[in-house]
């Protein structure tokens, strides 16, 4: 399970995010077309992506008129789940927030330290292994879940044009196109199809004599051929002499 929170959402859903920035507080170059190329990969690997309900509530909150269609771009396609904070959740939030209280950090912002921490808990619970995140709270969170975080800065450039996978058109998200079985019949004649057959069980017979030389050369065994060789090896009969002429 590997898991996305609102930074990458916002990037992969937004027609116009906010420019990504490093750790140095510096833009991230192409930062949009790093993201949509993690995206593709994830599609040939067929990984699902996680997408906790708090990182979706702050997209949401982000997405203005569009809200409907993020719904159901999260909610309808097979590639994204969404991931609640349940029981299992509230439990390892609780230890984290122990776990901070001890070393006397200091809050920020309430309401983002629980979206957070509520993040970073359900990747907990999800046994995640990856959360892809761009928010440094988030990072010092999981570190102390042992949950590695990539930012977008860390990911790689796209590759050029002419390198890049060919994207298919009208096909959804993660499917694959069914292999075809048939045989050729544009531009290809049935004599040829015939021909090249015929080479290829030559060619086939012919690697197994090399690879058997002892072995002896098929004999007829049809009851066609059998009956033809028995009736070309018999002498045909004389006729009966006439008894007519006998007597003369």
């Amino acid at each position: 399970m590997i898991i996305f929170d609102s930074s990458y959402l916002v990037v992969l859903l937004h027609p116009n995010p906010a420019p990504a920035k490093d750790r140095e507080n510096k833009p991230v170059s192409q930062f949009k077309e790093r993201v949509a190329h993690l995206t593709q990969m994830m599609d040939v690997s067929n990984d699902t992506i996680g997408v906790p309900t708090p990182a979706m509530a702050e997209v949401l909150v982000r997405s203005g008129a569009a809200r409907a269609k993020y719904v159901a771009t999260l909610s309808d396609t097979w590639k994204f789940q969404i991931l609640p904070f349940d029981s299992r959740a509230a439990i390892e939030a609780a230890d984290l927030i122990a776990a901070i209280k001890t070393q006397k950090e200091k809050w920020e912002t309430w309401a983002k330290v629980k979206f957070d921490i509520q993040i970073v808990s359900i990747a907990k619970a999800e046994a995640a292994t990856v959360i892809y995140s761009d928010d440094k709270d988030i990072e010092n969170y999981a570190k102390r879940f042992k949950i590695r975080v990539i930012r977008i800065c860390d990911l790689p450039l796209p590759p050029p044009p002419e390198e890049a996978l060919p994207i298919q058109e009208n096909i959804p998200l993660g499917g694959q196109q069914d292999l075809n079985l048939k045989p050729p019949t544009s531009g290809v004649t049935a004599t040829e199809v015939k021909q090249d057959a015929k080479a290829a069980g030559t060619a086939d017979k012919n690697h197994q004599l090399q690879a058997d030389p002892a072995h002896p050369p098929a004999i007829p065994g049809s009851h066609s051929g059998r009956a033809q060789g028995e009736a070309a090896s018999k002498t045909p009969e004389a006729p009966a002499p006439d008894k007519g002429n006998a007597e003369k």
